[in-house]
């Protein structure tokens, strides 16, 4: 078996992986439900490069891994029925409730799935119909998707301690890791309470590097940084004043199957990233741009679809050239979606025609290697007349007012990558396995600590920290209700001191004036 010496696998990998699968069906037939595993999913298997290819990545291109992962998560689509789960069998009274819905994109253009704990208190509805809501959206989104990333969203505004449903968030971690591979875009927590600090601590401890990596904190200064105003709704600051209120899929049937497929869904396709041109590749985000066609460009960017980093001294560097090839001065600005990962210099500028300038990006010393090839550049430039200023403060004020999907703003997005060679020894030179991965709860895959389903060991592992958790969200509710039991006690002994001091005044009053007459 031939591995090749990169992070993202070709056509001929994505293929040896079908085969493999297919060889692993043949020699274990009897370990099949009846019926053998779904047609759509077979389908999908067989046609879709795209999904295959998230196991490979997922596994950091271990083969055996990912046939594993693959065949589990047939495995269970089958036998939890997954494909069937559809507005005729789930609790639409608990859809309707909103706690969870797709709404809006991030700025990198990948759907918002969105979970509002404040709706949903513990206890209150029945656990597994509401794993079967989380995943009824979480398999309409990416429906909806084709396949591509998304983005889950926390919403904790005005959320407490009764909010948190540790069973429901342990189904919602297991289930990303070990049967959504290489899916998220981002975990984005907005607003998180004080009181749920400590329980989120916890929490991101399950999380190992590779998924931490991708969660984010944020609030209502931070969030633009992950979504724009257009998107963004009005509770969090932004433009979209959308009331949510549920509108059926539009799905139609598989076939004379019980199962459904979106009616847009056309990744069904047999797809090989080499053959196509770079706008039809799915896999290629560089050529999403705000403009028809080449024509128009205002900025040729060389490299044009990834910044490449190598060893420069004990720093790792990428360098982007872009030269300005309008006829007119443009302006330009730097964005990545992990500023506390980089040094860039400049990250604004102005440029006039014929003119280049060489962006240097510098990898943070701290920060994983392992999950560079997850981050992104963008790159936005508009026209600049001569009447603006060209000063630092004058560009970063006119790049804050001016939204980058203005139709005015011209965007070209680079993915981060890293030649092979460099790899281990960079990430050891880092203090960091080449291999990531603890097994619990890691979302955006499993790497070196992936197993199928798990070993023992690491399952034990799991139900012990789950047990920690759950023991420390009862005492924290249990404090939180002693405090509120001590402050009405408090208030209500201070109200009778109130009482019996006027009371006493009034007397001291009422015999001051008897004596004065």
């Amino acid at each position: 078996m031939t591995v090749p010496d990169t992070m993202n696998p070709g056509p001929e990998v994505v293929d040896q992986l079908r085969q493999m699968f297919k060889q692993k069906i043949e020699q274990n037939a009897a370990k099949i439900p009846p019926g053998g595993f779904h047609e759509h999913d077979m389908n999908k298997v067989m046609a879709n490069d795209v999904w295959l290819t998230k196991f490979l990545e997922n596994n950091d291109l271990d083969m055996n891994k990912s046939v594993e992962q693959l065949w589990d998560t047939c495995m269970w689509r089958k036998t939890d029925k997954i494909n069937e789960i559809s507005e005729d069998n789930i609790r639409l009274d608990y859809v309707k409730d909103g706690v969870l819905f797709s709404r809006g994109k991030d700025l990198d253009g990948k759907a918002l799935l969105i979970y509002r704990s404040k709706f949903y208190t513990r206890g209150s509805r029945d656990l597994d119909e509401m794993k079967r809501i989380f995943l009824y959206w979480l398999e309409r989104c990416i429906r909806e998707a084709n396949d591509d990333y998304i983005t889950f969203m926390f919403e904790l505004t005005d959320a407490g301690l009764s909010n948190v449903d540790m069973d429901l968030t342990k189904h919602i971690i297991t289930t990303l890791k070990n049967y959504y591979p290489f899916s998220l875009n981002y975990i984005l927590v907005y607003d998180l309470p004080w009181i749920l600090n400590a329980t989120f601590q916890i929490i991101k401890r399950l999380l190992p590097a590779k998924a931490v990596d991708r969660l984010r904190n944020i609030n209502n200064k931070t969030i633009r940084d992950y979504i724009d105003d257009d998107n963004m709704l009005v509770p969090w600051g932004g433009k979209d004043d959308y009331e949510f209120h549920f509108v059926p899929e539009k799905r139609q049937l598989l076939n004379n199957n019980s199962s459904y497929i979106n009616h847009n869904n056309n990744n069904m396709k047999k797809v090989h990233f080499a053959n196509l041109n770079p706008s039809e590749s799915p896999m290629n985000e560089s050529a999403k741009i705000n403009h028809e066609n080449a024509d128009g460009e205002m900025l040729r960017i060389i490299p044009q679809n990834n910044i490449v980093f190598t060893k420069s001294g004990n720093e790792l560097v990428g360098n982007v050239e872009i030269i300005n090839i309008h006829v007119e001065p443009v302006t330009y600005k730097i964005k990545t979606t992990a500023p506390e990962k980089f040094r860039v210099r400049p990250s604004t500028g102005v440029l006039s025609p014929g003119a280049n300038v060489t962006i240097n990006v510098v990898l943070q010393h701290g920060h994983q290697i392992i999950a560079l090839n997850r981050e992104k550049f963008l790159v936005m430039c508009m026209a600049f007349t001569n009447d603006l200023s060209t000063s630092s403060q004058d560009l970063a004020d006119l790049w804050k007012n001016t939204s980058p999907s203005s139709a005015t703003v011209e965007q070209h997005r680079l993915k981060c990558s890293m030649p092979a060679a460099n790899m281990e020894e960079s990430t050891l030179r880092n203090g960091l396995p080449l291999h990531v991965g603890t097994g619990a709860g890691d979302i955006f895959g499993a790497g070196a600590g992936y197993s199928g389903s798990g070993s023992d060991n690491q399952l034990l592992h799991f139900q012990q920290v789950m047990a920690q958790l759950n023991e420390t969200t009862q005492r924290l509710e249990t404090q939180a209700k002693h405090n509120q039991r001590t402050q009405i006690i408090s208030i209500f002994v201070f109200l009778l001191l109130s009482i019996a001091i006027v009371y006493i005044l009034k007397a001291e009053i009422k015999n001051s004036v008897s004596q004065y007459h």
